[in-house]
């Protein structure tokens, strides 16, 4: 029975003991509740900033071949942005502001980069919860 039963030394209270699987248990349930949300943000975010690219080229009248070729185009620029903005994030808080802005300004004057950018921030958001 001892053998079944595993345990783990908790730290925060010196040598007191707890079981392996009741901390599995807590760990588990702060994934489950703690991933979900930023994720969910994210995905809302993206779908908002497609469907107002999308909106805006259906409010121009046609939407043509190099209209299409423009948002496909937009992806690998969006992600490589993202990418930008997502290491000056964690290394200087204040730059990551600039990127930002440049994000802001693109996404007002190009619906096609505003289509683009939703994708690749939903595309990210998918392949980092895969």
């Amino acid at each position: 029975m001892f053998s079944r039963i595993l345990f783990l030394r908790n730290s925060s209270y010196g040598t007191a003991l707890k079981p392996v699987s009741s901390s599995l248990v807590a760990i588990k349930r702060n994934r489950e509740s703690g991933l979900a949300k930023p994720a969910a943000v994210l995905l809302l975010l993206a779908a908002g900033i497609f469907l107002a690219g999308a909106l805006r080229l259906v409010r121009l009248g046609h939407f043509t071949l190099a209209q299409a070729a423009y948002c496909l185009l937009a992806i690998p620029a969006a992600m490589l942005l993202l990418l930008v903005f997502d290491y000056t994030f964690h290394h200087a808080r204040i730059a990551a502001l600039m990127v930002i802005a440049m994000l802001a300004v693109l996404v007002i004057q190009s619906p096609a980069f505003c289509v683009g950018l939703g994708l690749a921030l939903a595309g990210t958001v998918l392949m980092q919860n895969r």
